[in-house]
């Protein structure tokens, strides 16, 4: 069975992709295919958190069906958080469309596609990994239950559910059987782990195990909330061996008008106080923004763009708010998208400024880097990164290719140069 596969959105979408392959691989002997023309079954496990994304859904969607029109015997599969968000619209718009899954709906690929029913007792087993071989992606749990006034999620996956800890930790190590020197901890919010159960510091507890097992080399905490970052997490990881110094904490705004009307549950003194005890203990922070939300005056504009200047954040994702249905925040009049482009256009021009500054002090030092790939965009190159980026979100370390190391590697590397404000050339230290 030859498959080609387009995963859209976030990581935790990648791990549901490399799930349905899985259960379609117990089965059946399949080949991933790079052209859908080559294709007998088209997987696309769509987006559908914002405007962006829902549109490259439906591109890639079109693009199936035009495959489809050239060879009548392609399957097409539509899974994800777009159909789970639109089912009658797109069961109805798309009748080229063979089979659509939702989200909690993903064992039900064998049947539609094998006509065998999926009963595995330990599903998340079968995983096959379609990231480099060395990443993996560790999901421990779905759905969010903050309510966040401009987020689509919970209408999409619902409240927030935690995983059973034993079972993570098992995948975990059958991810690292399989090669995984790098977990990603993801979820909605991994600050909120066992939180639905009544359990704080559960989070903690989970990276500790994860710690003890072997070949396991770096742990990164990725979809952190602000609020719920204690203490005795953050002096876990400034003093942990493989628990890396880096967190990804989207904190949104830093005007308490506009994070009240977003119903975060913190205030511009808390976000500050956190980024501060972050900086003492030198922990890498990768954050997110959203400029143009409805209730977004120049004052607050203005106290984001100074909040950027004065901290100087290691990595930082600005996007432009969407006016999303049935949220919270739809009821809301939006701001018109000139201002919103504007808005984001001088925040991001404040960001290039500071990765230029802050990155050229990088240039004649050593660092740790794990290989990732070979580089499509510079040949003879392998894409590298340091402790301090996450994989395809944060900077990349371009090192000459050597017969004598290859992707999943750790090596020292010393910065040569910088190739734009976020990406730099490096040689390999002699060891």
């Amino acid at each position: 069975m030859k498959i080609f596969i387009n995963s859209l959105g976030c990581p935790k979408n990648t791990v549901d992709t490399e799930l349905m392959i899985g259960y379609l691989k117990s089965f059946n002997d399949i080949t991933t295919v790079k052209h859908m023309e080559n294709a007998e079954i088209i997987l696309i496990n769509t987006c559908g958190f914002i405007t962006p994304a829902k549109e490259e859904s439906i591109d890639a969607i079109m693009e199936a069906i035009e495959a489809k029109k050239e060879n009548p015997n392609i399957k097409i599969v539509v899974a994800g958080c777009l159909y789970e968000r639109y089912k009658l619209e797109l069961q109805r718009e798309l009748p080229e469309v063979d089979h659509f899954i939702g989200v909690y709906e993903l064992k039900n690929i064998t049947k539609v596609l094998l006509h065998k029913e999926f009963n595995h007792q330990k599903p998340y087993l079968l995983r096959e990994i379609i990231t480099p071989k060395h990443i993996g992606y560790l999901k421990i749990a779905e759905g969010c239950s903050n309510g966040c006034s401009f987020c689509a999620i919970p209408l999409i996956k619902g409240g927030f559910k935690s995983r059973n800890e034993d079972e993570i930790i098992e995948e975990a190590k059958n991810l690292t059987e399989k090669g995984v020197k790098e977990l990603y901890i993801i979820a909605q919010d991994t600050t909120a782990y066992m939180f639905d159960k009544g359990i704080k510091n559960a989070l903690l507890e989970l990276l500790l195990q994860l710690e003890d097992i072997d070949n396991l080399k770096w742990i990164r905490l990725m979809y952190t909330y602000p609020s719920n970052i204690t203490d005795e997490l953050i002096e876990f990881i400034s003093s942990s061996k493989k628990t890396l110094n880096y967190i990804d904490v989207p904190l949104q705004h830093i005007s308490n008008n506009v994070l009240k009307s977003m119903n975060r549950q913190y205030t511009e003194k808390n976000a500050i106080e956190l980024i501060n005890k972050l900086k003492e203990n030198n922990i890498t922070i990768r954050s997110t923004f959203i400029v143009g939300y409805p209730n977004e005056t120049e004052e607050d504009f203005q106290k984001l763009c100074n909040f950027i200047e004065t901290y100087e954040l290691d990595w930082v994702g600005f996007f432009k708010y969407y006016h999303e249905e049935n949220t919270q925040a739809f009821k809301l009049e939006d701001l018109d998208d000139d201002t919103k482009t504007e808005r984001l256009n001088i925040i991001e021009s404040i960001q290039r400024e500071i990765y230029e500054k802050k990155h050229s002090r990088f240039i004649g030092k050593e660092f740790e880097v794990i290989i990732d790939k070979l580089s499509d965009e510079l040949p003879q190159y392998f894409e590298t990164r340091m402790k301090r980026s996450a994989y395809e979100i944060d900077g990349i370390v371009f090192l000459e290719q050597n017969k004598k190391i290859k992707p999943g590697d750790i090596v020292k590397i010393k910065i040569d140069n910088m190739i734009n404000n976020t990406d730099f050339v490096a040689s390999l230290v002699k060891t």
